[in-house]
């Protein structure tokens, strides 16, 4: 089987995540281990979980919030309220 046209109608396919897992899966000593379905498994996880990541990212921007890198630890709990 050839890699590059499956890996470039991955990508036209707008599957990215699945095209790095692939290539991740491919180079690894113990991939023929693996079942196919194991395979699939893997790729459609990382591909899930990239498409996630996205969707976080971009509302994240959409959101502007005012302070970016504002987190819970940051809160002084302790302080007087007027």
């Amino acid at each position: 089987m050839l890699i590059h046209p499956t890996l470039d109608q991955m990508q036209a396919l707008g599957l990215a995540g699945m095209a790095d897992a692939y290539l991740q899966l491919a180079e690894q000593d113990n991939a023929t281990d693996l079942s196919r379905d194991e395979w699939r498994g893997l790729m459609l996880y990382r591909e899930a979980a990239m498409r996630a990541d996205r969707r976080l990212t971009n509302r994240l921007a959409t959101a502007k919030l005012r302070f970016v890198d504002a987190c819970i630890e940051d809160v002084d709990f302790a302080s007087r309220r007027p």
